[in-house]
């Protein structure tokens, strides 16, 4: 028996949002998406209830407005960013760019998501 996969969908346009939702949906069949405008909506979620293994965040602007809790909780998840300019700080972390395709984000979430080796992902 399969364990659930919980996503963190942390992105300010529904749109993309559900988008998203619908391909880890497609990829994961059980798997638990919620959005959030931030990831301090997401990380204030009591564990219990949701606990997300991967988080997918849309960088504004380039970058991620994460403070120290933020990173924090973040960093002990498997994470997937779109659009986040600087992405060297984080080479244990898949990156996306706009426009991203079905294919791309399921690569990327199995590549963090398996063990062994991280691949990077083509999508810029």
């Amino acid at each position: 028996m399969e364990q659930t996969l919980f996503v963190a969908i942390v992105v300010s346009d529904p749109l993309i949002s559900q988008d998203v939702a619908g391909i880890f949906a497609f990829w994961q069949a059980g798997c638990v998406c919620r959005t959030f405008e931030t990831v301090r909506q997401a990380r204030e979620v009591p564990d219990e209830t949701f606990d997300p293994a991967l988080v997918f965040v849309a960088a504004r602007g380039g970058v991620l407005d994460l403070d120290s809790e933020d990173l924090s909780w973040i960093e002990q998840r498997a994470v997937i960013t779109l659009d986040l300019g600087e992405t060297s700080y984080f080479p244990h972390w898949q990156h996306l760019n706009r426009p991203f395709t079905q294919a791309q984000v399921i690569q990327a979430a199995h590549c963090l998501m398996s063990a062994g080796d991280v691949e990077r992902v083509d999508a810029e």
